[in-house]
């Protein structure tokens, strides 16, 4: 089995694929593009993707790269993510001095705090991943950088950690999504299973939005989220991301329905499980 990740080893979407898959070849790709692309010539058997971060919320690029291929979601992780500041060994005596800091723009929006108290005006890099920033201060040891990423990328990279879970919150976690054709499962501890649609409103007039949320209302289904995404065409079109918890299989098929009916272009991308990686079943 053929599992893609946005790399190189030791990011946290890392952590997240090598949690899911206890058996599986992993292969480190340098961006979300190029993951997405490869999964859906077949290349992969399955890609793992962030999603959403208790701070930050969406990972917008996923959510674009997702509308435009249309992939199927075979699985959520939900993973919780500890930031770590890491400096190659020679200057971890000195990390205050650091010039430089650079680490995925998630990560980075994730320490906001920690980066505007102690590097107020320090030049700040953002770098396709967290993995990516820690390499970069690894292959420059004779300069001050710094890296924010996971503790395994520390490791991985020989770097030394200066300072610990500098995320704002203490409870950050982010989604991750399983994108392939076939359906799969883990040992994983197990959360609510959820569906998701992408759609577009028939047209643009009062009440339209409304019409599609009445559905959901009137089937009396728990929406877990709602956004909404430039369509990149013109100013004001837009398309809509829904993820709710999963009805009984003929009332989701109702629901489809009644999109249908009222001419919303609707897509059912996935009907899924919630993984936990911090406790598996035993």
């Amino acid at each position: 089995m053929k599992v893609g990740y946005l790399g190189p080893k030791g990011s946290f979407t890392y952590s997240a694929a090598v949690n899911f898959f206890e058996e599986a070849d992993l292969f480190p790709y340098d961006s979300l593009t190029a993951l997405l692309e490869e999964q859906r010539k077949g290349t992969l058997d399955y890609c793992v993707v962030p999603i959403e971060n208790t701070i930050e919320g969406s990972v917008l690029p996923t959510l674009d790269l997702i509308f435009q291929t249309l992939p199927t979601i075979q699985a959520e992780i939900v993973l919780p993510i500890q930031q770590q500041l890491m400096v190659h060994p020679s200057h971890a005596d000195s990390w205050e001095k650091t010039e430089l800091i650079c680490s995925h723009q998630q990560a980075l929006a994730q320490s906001q705090v920690f980066l505007l108290n102690h590097f107020p005006t320090v030049h700040i890099e953002q770098i396709g991943s967290t993995a990516q920033g820690a390499q970069k201060v690894a292959d420059n040891p004779e300069k001050r950088y710094a890296a924010i990423g996971a503790r395994a990328a520390a490791e991985r990279f020989g770097l030394t950690i200066v300072q610990e879970n500098i995320q704002s919150i203490s409870e950050n976690e982010t989604r991750f999504w399983v994108l392939g054709e076939q359906p799969l499962s883990s040992n994983l501890a197990q959360g609510m299973n959820k569906a998701t649609v992408l759609f577009d409103l028939a047209s643009d007039h009062p009440g339209a939005l409304y019409q599609c949320l009445a559905i959901f209302a009137a089937e009396k289904i728990n929406l877990t989220k709602i956004e909404s995404r430039t369509q990149k065409t013109k100013l004001g079109e837009y398309f809509f991301i829904i993820d709710f918890e999963t009805p009984e299989e003929d009332k989701l098929q109702k629901v489809l329905h009644q999109f249908e009916e009222q001419n919303f272009t609707v897509k059912l991308i996935g009907n899924y499980t919630t993984y936990f990686p911090n406790v598996r079943k035993s």
